[in-house]
């Protein structure tokens, strides 16, 4: 820690006085929290020398990004492989055999990266010969495609492999991502093309078995609408790395209680357990419909919800509060039907609008064969790169899933408590959001309430935070203390904040403000809202809830003022047939 007597230039309290003592009882706390995790915590830096990144030699600004994510990981030149795909998008299966599955092993061969042993497998009845392959050495781990290369293998039915009598019709093809093809690269010949593959690492928690040696790659691509956002996922993730990943937690759920469709609620209720145990600020709407596009998404770390087929709500707005670092996921059967498109789907639009990480499927994949959320955010949590997580969250391989972002990326390691320390060192911006995040964790273990206000009413820190004066804020509503808390929240919206932290503050701090019977105080925040934002969604609203105010006020001026704005505001009414 640095060393200073009283309040530090950073807002920290130094160690003899009692505001300090309560966040080093907090990070403390957590340190011990953060080791029972796992060993994983303490891995060592990424291993970029096992990495191979692949582009498409046809593809515009492929190889760049390539290069670009080589060199921003330290990659060897050698592990750089271009491919001659011709199309960027869906190629056939015969294509992808001799476009990138072919080639490939005998680009790694002959760079000296693996070896692989070829086993003739003769005719049975009903079964043709095939040809299998086993890995003698391997040198590396990983697989990363850079924008440009082909994401889908088409169906082909000419290319039915295996008896289909037992299978459901439903499953009966043999296209699927590409991705989820490559990362059975070393076990080519030992598993069928037709229908989904059982993943045998799925659920797992030691990433070191998830290797060639054991037939399996770790595989994932840098992508998006533009090959600029592609290279955006790197540089996000690197920064992410440094700072740690700050900001909330949002979690959609449809309120399903019964049927085979709660598994998608129970997967993402799950994630939304995780998200709270880490200590994120932590969102979660059971709602049947998914965030109206009013919702205040602020500093978003972490997104998952479901199931609309096109992107929807506060992410069709031209900017979102990602954070550096953001995980965001939207279960459907075709959310990276395009994932280059920054307005279908799902992944291009996230990753469009700021998104680090997502993955999502390219063709149907029913719901029991999709990435179960709440293991993939448990493995990170556990100190799981992106890639291994993703692996231990799919059931089935040789399927529809892509994942969309650098898989080194290590989003939880090292510990809060960790990076708590090197924060105050260094006297970081964000140094208050490990103090949230921290409180938050110890509140979810049984803190009282009482003693949370009184740990944030001590730091110097939170009064020049907007992120902690806001917390402060909602501890006094919890305890219903609503004068205290419109202090508190007045005092967010001075030192700043984001816009959309902004809204919902307003939006709250009139609220608390008619409940205390304030009509002029409370008619004063929303005109201060209607100033600041006056595109909201909820502007027709906030107005008509002033003209009620001006009404009691008996304000005659703005009553007039307002029916005007209100009618400006509605839509036209509806023509009669």
């Amino acid at each position: 820690m640095t060393s200073c007597s009283g309040t530090c230039a950073n807002g920290w309290v130094a160690p003899e006085s009692r505001g300090w003592r309560w966040v080093g009882l907090l990070l403390a706390v957590l340190l011990g929290w953060a080791n029972g995790l796992g060993q994983a915590l303490g891995a060592a830096a990424p291993e970029a020398d096992k990495v191979v990144v692949l582009y498409n030699s046809r593809a515009k600004h492929s190889q760049e990004v390539a290069e670009f994510y080589a060199r921003q990981r330290g990659i060897p030149e050698t592990n750089v492989i271009g491919l001659s795909c011709t199309s960027p998008t869906v190629i056939s299966r015969t294509d992808y055999e001799k476009q990138v599955e072919n080639p490939l092993r005998e680009q790694l061969e002959a760079r000296g990266l693996v070896n692989f042993v070829t086993d003739i497998i003769p005719a049975k009845a009903g079964q043709p010969g095939t040809v299998q392959y086993r890995l003698r050495d391997c040198r590396i781990r990983y697989l990363v495609l850079a924008y440009g290369m082909p994401y889908r293998i088409g169906n082909d039915t000419n290319r039915i492999d295996t008896p289909t009598e037992t299978m459901p019709p439903h499953l009966r093809k043999n296209g699927s991502a590409l991705d989820n093809d490559l990362m059975l690269l070393p076990s080519v010949g030992r598993f069928p093309l037709t229908g989904p593959a059982n993943n045998p690492f799925h659920s797992g928690t030691n990433a070191a078995v998830m290797n060639p040696s054991n037939g399996v790659f770790l595989v994932s691509r840098l992508d998006g609408p533009t090959p600029e956002l592609a290279k955006g996922l790197v540089t996000k993730a690197l920064q992410a790395e440094r700072d740690g990943l700050w900001g909330r937690a949002y979690f959609d759920l449809r309120g399903i209680k019964d049927g085979q469709y709660k598994t998608g609620d129970d997967w993402i209720n799950a994630a939304a357990q995780i998200a709270r145990t880490m200590g994120f600020e932590t969102w979660v709407d059971s709602a049947p419909t998914t965030f109206p596009v009013s919702f205040p998404l602020s500093e978003v770390a972490i997104y998952a919800g479901w199931y609309d087929g096109d992107v929807s709500g506060p992410f069709t707005l031209p900017s979102v509060e990602f954070a550096p670092g953001a995980i965001a996921y939207h279960l459907h059967s075709f959310s990276a039907g395009n994932p280059r498109n920054a307005n279908k789907n799902w992944v291009g639009p996230l990753i469009d609008r700021g998104a680090t990480v997502t993955m999502g499927c390219v063709d149907e994949p029913y719901l029991q064969m999709t990435p179960n959320i709440g293991v993939f955010l448990a493995r990170l949590a556990g100190g799981m790169n992106v890639a291994e997580a993703f692996l231990a969250s799919l059931p089935v391989l040789s399927w529809q899933t892509i994942l969309v972002g650098d898989p080194l990326y290590r989003p939880f390691v090292p510990n809060l408590l960790e990076r708590g320390r090197e924060m105050n060192r260094t006297n970081s911006p964000l140094l208050p959001f490990a103090v949230w995040q921290t409180l938050n964790f110890q509140l979810n273990q049984g803190l009282a309430v009482d003693e949370a206000i009184k740990a944030l009413e001590d730091l110097p820190v939170t009064t020049n935070s907007p992120v902690l004066s806001e917390k402060l804020a909602r501890l006094y509503e919890q305890k219903s203390r609503l004068k205290p808390a419109i202090a508190a929240a007045e005092r967010a919206l001075a030192l700043g904040g984001t816009p959309q932290q902004r809204v919902r503050l307003m939006l709250d701090l009139a609220e608390w403000q008619r409940v205390l019977d304030q009509p002029p105080e409370a008619y004063a925040t929303l005109e201060r809202f209607a100033r600041e934002f006056p595109g909201h969604p909820r502007l027709l609203s906030v107005r008509r809830q002033q003209l009620e105010y001006a009404k009691d006020l008996r304000w005659t001026s703005d009553i007039e003022r307002l029916k005007a704005e209100i009618e400006r505001l509605s839509p036209p009414p509806a023509a009669k047939p």
